[in-house]
């Protein structure tokens, strides 16, 4: 397997596609990349505000 094979597989020229297909398949692959950064930062962002419960108290009166 040679380092031009493997650029070629990336670009999707190996896989038999016409242009348009390739395109469409490249605008696929970016958008579900930008859904999942979108939903890596949301999750990230509810996870650091759980952890800051301000309500429950550390020190005990009793």
């Amino acid at each position: 397997m040679s380092f031009w094979w493997l650029v070629d597989v990336l670009m999707l020229r190996r896989l038999g596609l016409a242009r348009p297909f390739r395109y469409m398949l490249l605008v696929l692959f970016a958008g579900c990349l930008i859904a999942g950064l979108i939903y890596t930062v949301v999750v990230f962002h509810a996870i650091e505000e759980r952890s800051q419960v301000p309500h429950v108290h550390t020190h005990s009166t009793r």
